[in-house]
């Protein structure tokens, strides 16, 4: 039996398998309307530059900075219009976004401005105060993203910009999900753990494919694995990982591949493992929901995307006192009022002692708003830092 790991270890492990594994699909052309959410895979470099003339960034008055007011003013420019020009000791009244005039080197804002019919009075401005200069965006030869990098929609209309209408990604990620337990194979449960897998990879932007079910057996559970580690990316596993009599997962993993990891210091969520079978990384859940929620939310996540979840300190209005030490506990919270209360939708899901074994069954106890990391009990009153979904 592997000995059980830190939260930290598992993470480590996860970003190991990750530079191995999570980056060594095939590449794809998409449409640039349907890139947002997958990696680049190659470096995007530019060929032209932005913005390609000096740009006003203000609305206001394009001048010469080293001229003395007043100033004489000759004209209007919009954005649109085409070049014009200024001579020394005019202005020109000029738009966010206007081509600057030839002449022009600095744009007095429009606040900042004093208009005596056509005679402009300001202040002193400096060389290029208030101007978007020529390239100063980027140039050609510049790179603009670097291989692996997530489109987000900030990246896609700079991607536009570039005049990419094709975009090299990485195929998405196929995983193929196994639900064991003969519970679950009999119909005496529902299957929530395996739509829950799918809705984190759809999430991700990646595919799945749910395998089917299995009861509890061995040589049944171990064919039905290696047969999916021949076909996916990721095989995904729910149920059959902790240490009973019927739970064989784990060992399966032991001996048809590779151990990464067995068990983390977490709660819910401990009995997760991890695993490579024929080159094919598996994630052994949990079988009960919220378990499975848990170490997918914050163990395996971590291989599909190193985005941190946003954080915001909010006061606690309950106490929380722990069952046992030596583990991170992971806390659901809902957000009501600027304040973290351990409910759910309209039920409460603890009093005071953080109950894991009740949490870890209810697929409710993780619909709220976000979660608490702790490793200590918390008084009634104490900021804490609330990990959000939204």
């Amino acid at each position: 039996m592997k000995t059980i790991i830190t939260l930290d270890e598992a993470l480590e492990k996860i970003k190991q398998l990750k530079n191995t594994y999570y980056f060594r699909r095939e590449s794809e052309k998409v449409a640039l309307s349907d890139s947002v959410g997958r990696e680049i895979s190659e470096d995007i470099i530019a060929d032209s530059m932005s913005p390609a003339f000096d740009i006003a960034a203000m609305d206001g008055f394009a001048v010469r900075h080293e001229d003395v007011y007043p100033l004489k003013i000759s004209g209007k420019v919009y954005a649109g219009d085409g070049i014009t020009k200024i001579k020394s000791g005019e202005a020109m009244a000029i738009a966010t976004g206007a081509i600057l005039p030839e002449g022009a080197d600095a744009v007095l804002k429009i606040e900042d401005a004093d208009v005596q019919k056509d005679i402009l009075y300001g202040k002193a401005l400096k060389k290029w105060e208030n101007v978007f200069r020529k390239g100063s965006d980027y140039s050609a030869g510049d790179r603009i993203f670097e291989k692996d990098h997530r489109i987000m929609p900030q990246s896609a209309a700079l991607l536009y910009s570039l005049g990419i209408e094709k975009v090299p990604v990485y195929k998405k990620t196929r995983a193929g999900i196994i639900s064991t337990g003969t519970e679950i194979y009999n119909g005496m449960i529902k299957n929530t753990s395996a739509v829950l897998i799918q809705a984190f990879l759809k999430e991700s932007g990646h595919e799945s494919e749910f395998i089917g079910t299995v009861p509890d057996d061995y040589n049944k559970t171990k064919k039905m694995l290696l047969e999916a580690c021949e076909k996916f990316d990721v095989v995904f596993t729910t149920g059959g990982v902790s240490v009973g009599e019927r739970d064989f997962v784990a060992d399966i993993i032991a001996e048809t591949g590779e151990t990464v990891f067995h068990r983390v210091a977490i709660r819910p969520g401990k009995p997760c493992a991890v695993g490579i079978v024929n080159n094919t990384p598996v994630f052994a859940l949990p079988g009960k929901p919220t378990g499975a929620f848990t170490a997918l939310e914050i163990v395996v996540r971590r291989y599909f995307t190193d985005m941190p979840r946003a954080m915001h300190k909010i006061t606690i209005n309950e106490d929380v006192v722990l069952p046992e030490k030596g583990f991170e506990y992971i806390l659901f919270m809902k957000i009501v009022n600027n304040t973290a209360i351990g409910y759910g939708t309209d039920i409460k899901l603890f009093d005071r002692e953080y109950n894991t074994a009740i949490i870890s069954a209810s697929p409710r106890s993780c619909v709220v708003e976000g979660y608490v990391i702790t490793d200590r009990n918390i008084e009634k009153g104490e900021v804490v830092n609330v990990y959000l979904f939204c």
